[in-house]
């Protein structure tokens, strides 16, 4: 996988300097040649973690001192996250191909997570639990750079509900009418009734309408409950509160893609399922 190996093509999505415990994001890969105990056993976790040893990269970050606490937590969740099948970072570095990525990104991490058969509520509880932990992260950065990876996790497996068959996500599956659909203004704008009929559920059954309460990943309450709309939007909204704090109000590729969809939030099931294809299916 060499996850570590490729986490600087998540730079330049990040304005300002990648902070962890100080560091910057170009001491992020030097510091490891340094003779330390907690930094020779973070090194070895990260080669342990690269291999696909994952219970080798908890060990060794359970072993860290407390100065190394929020790496603990960030580093154990993608190693909670790649022993379950259920998401890792090569995934995200080829969804994004040579670039920052785009809409597309999103549709092909879904595609993976339909393919390993991870779009299932006890994936999404576990992945609950993992922004939940996050949530003690210290520094500010690297909570919001962890927290964004477990909210795209969470992406994938709801989007991957969408997909019927062929193991592609398509705007059929979206809306019933996708073509009318994205075309339609007054009956579907946010804050209408959103009752555009092109807009109503189509062949992707799995993401049901209606609201059970999970607002947001910081609440556990119903993540193990079916896949809704009222889920992809909380999870949205929680990419975009840690983008806001990785690069403020300016993004490009899949950070402006998720905030293009950060909408969702405020709009009824229809008009929810516009936005979703006038973003991923323009």
């Amino acid at each position: 996988m060499k996850v570590f190996s490729q986490y600087k093509k998540l730079i330049p999505f990040i304005i300002g300097s990648f902070t962890i415990l100080g560091l910057s994001s170009c001491n992020l890969m030097g510091f490891m040649d340094k003779p330390s105990g907690d930094v020779q056993l973070l090194e070895a976790g990260r080669a342990c973690l690269d291999k696909g040893d994952f219970t080798c990269a908890r060990d060794y970050y359970q072993a860290l001192s407390n100065s190394y606490a929020d790496v603990k937590i960030s580093e154990s969740s993608l190693a909670t996250l790649g022993e379950n099948n259920i998401f890792f970072m090569a995934d995200l570095f080829s969804a994004l191909g040579s670039g920052t990525g785009n809409a597309t990104t999103l549709i092909t991490l879904a595609e993976t997570a339909y393919a390993r058969n991870k779009f299932d509520a006890t994936s999404r509880t576990t992945i609950q639990t993992l922004y939940g932990n996050e949530a003690s992260i210290s520094d500010s950065t690297l909570k919001a750079y962890s927290q964004l990876i477990t909210s795209l996790a969470m992406i994938s497996n709801l989007l991957a509900n969408g997909i019927t068959s062929g193991g592609k996500l398509t705007a059929a599956n979206i809306a019933s009418d996708p073509t009318t659909c994205k075309a339609a203004t007054t009956t579907c704008a946010v804050g209408s009734a959103c009752v555009c009929a092109a807009c109503d559920a189509g062949t992707g059954t799995g993401i049901v309408n209606g609201d059970n309460s999970a607002a947001d990943m910081a609440t556990s309450t119903n993540w193990s409950g079916v896949a809704n709309w009222n889920k992809i939007s909380a999870s949205l909204s929680s990419a975009n509160t840690a983008i806001t704090t990785l690069t403020g109000s300016g993004s490009s590729g899949i950070f402006a893609a998720l905030q293009a969809l950060n909408g969702l939030g405020a709009a009824g099931n229809n008009c929810r399922r516009q936005i979703l294809l006038q973003t991923l299916f323009p």
